[in-house]
């Protein structure tokens, strides 16, 4: 989980705070808000309710950024290692913004809406001012960079999610994995994104504030549907073997490092023609230095962010950037980086509590994803 906050920095509340509190959350500071780390029945339990069933979570703090302006896809092509030619309209893809050397700002979801002028991106709540800047900096200044503070965004996950959502929407019947649309609800709009961060099925709503707690509730309605918090989520994508920001990637990691080449458009490694491009390419002719894998320790002890990893001669090779336990394995996991020429071996050890415990090196994720696959 990203990092908490000092006490004496401002913490804003969502819209959700006070639902939160009556449902007897626990809350944090985390990303800059007032957010729940688990209700009552705690956070295994709501994990395993969301691999079973379907979970809401609030995750109103993300940043949802609107662009607009004449020619914007083009413009992004140059900020982005992605291409808007290859991205069909109401289609959501997954990037990064990326420095001159090629190290992640940040790693966000950019929908290319129906409007030619219009593109949408959710980005990381600890890195709305910087990615702002960023686009600042990189945008003429004819674009409109808009936040919008007006809306919420929950995330309703889990195998059940698409039956308890059509009983309110039923226009998401089928939609695709990594699409989305502007959905007319009672008197309102929300726009719905068929993607999430658990390795389930699942969507990501976003909705006006006012109307955020009346939608939850009527997602609570259904029996299948029960809240989860960042405790859950944070276990969820560990499992899943998804990246978060602050942890397994930052400005010293690169995409390539992180397993995550997949998400850049083979053009555009080849053309070289966006912030950082350049760096991408030298580092995909050449191999990257470290590499992100999954380890399995022996035992019972979680290997958690920052344990150092040794190799059997106990030279330091690496460190671990997310661990904890699996509730769905029920056995510990980690993730983390070790040097690209051991990434053959087997077995690393990883330095628990001042004791090397042998781990077993693995490809992600832990948990094989559950997304929707459309049947043609």
């Amino acid at each position: 989980m990203s990092e908490l906050l000092n006490e004496n920095i401002h913490i804003e509340k969502t819209s959700l705070f006070d639902f939160h509190n009556q449902m007897n959350a626990k809350l944090v500071p985390f990303g800059g808000y007032y957010l729940p780390i688990n209700y009552t029945p705690g956070i295994i339990a709501e994990h395993n309710h969301t691999r079973s069933s379907a979970s809401i979570f609030d995750v109103s703090h993300m940043g949802q950024i609107e662009i607009s302006g004449p020619f914007v896809m083009e413009a992004m092509e140059k900020i982005l290692p992605i291409s808007f030619s290859k991205i069909s309209p109401g289609k959501v893809k997954y990037t990064q913004f990326l420095n001159k050397e090629g190290k992640i700002i940040d790693d966000l979801m950019i929908h290319r809406t129906s409007n030619e002028n219009t593109v949408w991106l959710v980005v990381n709540a600890a890195c709305k001012e910087k990615d702002i800047n960023h686009l600042r900096e990189n945008l003429n200044k004819k674009f409109d960079i808009n936040i919008r503070d007006d809306l919420s965004l929950i995330a309703l996950q889990g195998p059940k999610s698409e039956s308890a959502l059509l009983k309110l929407a039923p226009g998401i019947l089928g939609m695709e994995f990594m699409s989305s649309a502007w959905v007319n609800f009672q008197n309102y709009k929300i726009l719905i994104s068929r993607c999430g961060y658990t390795g389930e099925d699942g969507f990501e709503i976003s909705i006006p504030n006012k109307y955020v707690l009346s939608f939850t509730q009527k997602l609570l309605e259904n029996s299948d549907v029960k809240l989860a918090g960042l405790g859950a989520r944070d276990s969820l994508r560990l499992e899943a073997g998804l990246c978060l920001y602050g942890h397994d990637i930052n400005l010293k990691i690169s995409p390539i490092e992180a397993g995550l080449k997949w998400s850049i458009c083979k053009e555009r490694i080849s053309s070289a023609d966006f912030i950082g491009g350049n760096s991408i390419k030298h580092e995909c002719s050449k191999g990257p230095s470290k590499r992100l894998l999954g380890f399995l320790p022996k035992g019972r002890a979680p290997a958690r962010e920052g344990t150092l990893i040794y190799d059997a001669g106990e030279n330091l090779i690496g460190e671990v950037t997310s661990g904890g336990f699996s509730p769905t394995l029920s056995i510990p996991i980690s993730m983390g980086y070790i040097d690209s020429s051991l990434i053959d071996e087997k077995e690393v050890f990883l330095n628990v509590r001042g004791k090397k415990i042998p781990a077993e090196i693995v490809k992600l994720p832990f948990v094989p994803h559950n997304y929707f696959k459309k049947v043609n």
